[in-house]
């Protein structure tokens, strides 16, 4: 079965592997493409210099009256991508989102419109499954390392501040009870600290993005790192996520829950 997605931030750095990865994949089909740049255009012509017949919309709702997509990616802001999570929700589409930012409650008030339209909704922080590996080592080094520290790295576009990424893994040391103890700090770096892990934020236009985890112990550094090179990287994530929204109601988050 041939997947139809609406790709939203279509002309993004992300956008743009996204619609590489999908017209390369046999059961994926790029139906749409939003974005405020290059409205009118053909979408294949700075991605494939070739058409693709695909028209650029600035309009999400609009575009859903004229298609009919299984699902939509959304890669933009998080204030866009609130609204086009909730226009895609109201008409019962399932969509997958890349992008960060999102607070507790705008998290709770997601779970909640997609499980009353009766659609899976899927957020991850970061697409690549060494990225998820790594949190998932960082946690387990967790139980006897009792100091840690995280460094991120990614290009100086990039507009949340710590990532989503180094979020998640912080989250992820310090458990449940940690999960939103963010510190009143005002240090130079970027960042903040979470639970019991300090965050610092590195912003250079040469970076794509890469993390350190370090852990203390008595004489001793663990140094856990997780590089990604180019945005390649991110499509196995993507392609799996848009395979398996449809199978559930409601939100997930984390490419570790759909593995």
């Amino acid at each position: 079965m041939v997947i139809k997605v609406i790709v939203v931030g279509a002309k993004g750095k992300m956008g743009s592997q996204v619609i590489k990865g999908l017209t390369e994949a046999d059961d994926m089909k790029v139906i749409g493409a939003v974005d405020i740049n290059n409205v009118g255009e053909d979408l294949g012509i700075t991605i494939h210099q070739k058409l693709l017949g695909i028209t650029i919309h600035n309009d999400l709702e609009k575009l859903l009256q004229q298609l009919t997509p299984d699902v939509i990616v959304d890669f933009t802001r998080k204030e866009s991508a609130m609204h086009n999570i909730n226009v895609a929700l109201k008409k019962g589409v399932s969509v997958v989102v890349g992008t960060t930012g999102f607070s507790e409650e705008d998290l709770t008030d997601l779970d909640k419109s997609a499980k009353n339209s009766g659609v899976g909704l899927f957020i991850a922080p970061n697409f690549s499954l060494g990225a998820v590996m790594m949190i998932k080592c960082a946690q387990e080094v967790s139980k006897y390392f009792f100091q840690s520290e995280i460094i991120e790295y990614h290009n100086d576009k990039k507009v949340d501040s710590p990532s989503g990424t180094a979020l998640a893994t912080a989250q992820a040391l310090a458990g449940k009870e940690g999960k939103n103890k963010e510190s009143n700090d005002k240090s130079p770096c970027r960042g903040g600290e979470y639970g019991r892990t300090r965050i610092h934020s590195v912003r250079l236009n040469s970076l794509v993005a890469h993390q350190e985890v370090i852990f203390s112990g008595l004489g001793e550094l663990l140094t856990i790192r997780h590089d990604t090179f180019s945005r390649e990287a991110f499509m196995p994530g993507i392609l799996l996520a848009l395979r398996k929204v449809r199978d559930f109601q409601g939100l997930k988050i984390g490419l570790e829950n759909i593995l």
